[in-house]
């Protein structure tokens, strides 16, 4: 190849000038280097957290979330997938990668360089044998350009490159999974921050409800400790209450502070934050009942599964590149270069110098190291299976354990949920007796707190339901 360029160099040359064609030359070089398609792209079809699609970015099941049937609730997760700073960490994770791949796409092309060079260099008088020789003191002088052309290419006989090239693919295909691993973190992280805001707002309210009982209560014992029917425990007893009331609903009050800091962290990043509405946990819809069943072959869609069955190929084409190292390297080596004085033979042909040649090399020094890297890499081969079963057996008991725990706060809801009714028929009768003069206004009071209690009770399994199915989706990996 390098012998005919050359003839077909001195051919040009006696129509154009060397400048010419050393700029037309470069400019090939740059462009094909830059533009030609080392294969062409193959559209994957790849496993997201809930989803399989063919070349697109959704990584979310929507249509599951759209079940909780609450517009608002899918508006905060929308916007913490695009200001999350996790996310936005990942998203640039999965651009280096992927910058990465390309750069080693490049190692199938050869290396070209084409240079420049200036020598002002002067003759020797002497010959190799000591004898003078004179030269003419103008002659002995020269001016001279250097245009060199070097090219390089290693034949990848043995698959190196193609190994590179492989493990970089599954490296983008592992930060898309934990793209994916982190996309469904935050969204359980944020639904479960909402819901339990929402389950804090009614908590507040009913305490707040208690709270002014309390008061009553208070009220009552101090009128009736004036007219001596009640000893001063009594109306110690029910400041105590209140002091303890008034506690649990400032506590309740900082807690809901902070997970709605949380939460706005998560949801607004650094952008302009703006007041969210939560509306009523009442209106939060329950889709799932205690004939719930999952299968676990689910779970092969985890991101945390398919990452690490990622870092099982990579761990594996680590060792294969270190295997392909024993082998040696062919090489195919050439150049043409140019040497003219500047004044005088610039545009003549017969100063084109070129070599050509291919070659075997072998580092036999290399061996001891090579054989120490390897059982490394084997080393870390064998970590990453041992990795991988932890996490479908870890993957499996999450399955297992968020299915039980939604069930029994499914089953727990309803027993709240019936208590919370006895007690309001118990209200209600109390509410007729206290009409009809039956029983004190204390009593009356009393009844009224053990509904708020079990209505309390009654909110908290709610926000458990809810909470454990969140558990559910993240432990299937989205795949709902």
């Amino acid at each position: 190849m390098i012998f005919i360029a050359c003839k077909i160099y001195n051919s040009v040359m006696k129509y154009c000038s060397v400048k010419l064609l050393f700029l037309i030359l470069a400019g090939l070089i740059i462009f094909f280097a830059g533009n030609v398609p080392i294969y062409s792209e193959v559209i994957n079809v790849n496993t997201y957290a809930g989803r399989i699609t063919k070349g697109e970015d959704h990584r979310i099941n929507w249509e599951w979330w759209e079940k909780f049937n609450d517009p608002l609730l899918l508006d905060i997760l929308h916007q913490s997938i695009n200001n999350n700073f996790d996310l936005q960490i990942a998203d640039l994770k999965t651009k280096e990668a992927e910058n990465y791949s390309n750069s080693a796409k490049r190692d199938y092309l050869p290396s070209v360089q084409l240079g420049a060079g200036y020598r002002y260099a002067k003759y020797s008088n002497l010959t190799p044998y000591g004898q003078t020789i004179d030269y003419n003191k103008e002659n002995s002088k020269k001016h001279l350009i250097i245009l060199p052309l070097q090219v390089s290419y290693e034949l990848d006989f043995w698959g190196k490159n193609r190994t590179n090239l492989d493990y970089f693919l599954e490296n983008k295909d592992y930060y898309e999974f934990e793209k994916n691993f982190i996309t469904l973190s935050t969204l359980t992280e944020v639904a479960s921050l909402y819901f339990n805001i929402l389950n804090n707002e009614k908590l507040i309210s009913l305490y707040e409800e208690l709270y002014g009982l309390k008061k009553e209560k208070l009220s009552i014992a101090r009128e009736k400790f004036m007219l001596e029917l009640v000893p001063k425990p009594d109306v110690l007893l029910a400041e105590k209450e209140l002091k303890l009331s008034e506690e649990n609903l400032i506590l309740l009050k900082a807690l809901n502070g902070d997970l709605k800091n949380q939460l706005s962290l998560l949801v607004f990043g650094d952008k302009e934050k703006t007041p969210i509405n939560f509306k009523d946990i009442d209106d939060i819809s329950l889709f799932y009942d205690t004939d719930l069943e999952i299968s676990t072959e689910k779970i092969a869609y985890r991101p945390d599964i398919l990452m690490a069955e990622k870092q099982i190929k990579m761990a594996k084409l680590d060792a294969d590149a270190v295997r392909k190292s024993f082998l040696p390297s062919f090489a195919i080596t050439g150049d043409l270069f140019q040497i003219t004085d500047l004044f005088d033979d610039f545009f003549n042909t017969k100063s084109i110098r070129y070599r050509a040649g291919a070659g075997i090399l072998y580092n036999l020094f290399n061996k001891g190291k090579n054989i120490a890297e390897l059982r490394g890499k084997k080393n870390i081969y064998e970590q990453m299976l041992k990795n991988y079963e932890k996490t479908i057996v870890s993957s499996i008991n999450d399955v297992n354990n968020s299915l039980y725990y939604l069930k029994s706060s499914m089953k727990n809801l309803e027993r709240t949920k019936e208590i919370s009714g006895l007690d309001r028929e118990s209200l209600d009768i109390q509410q007729q007796k206290l009409d009809m003069d039956l029983i004190t206004y204390n009593d009356y009071i009393e009844t009224r707190e053990k509904l708020i209690n079990s209505r309390i009770q009654e909110y908290k399994s709610r926000t458990e339901y809810l909470i454990h199915t969140l558990s559910l989706y993240k432990a299937l990996g989205g795949n709902v």
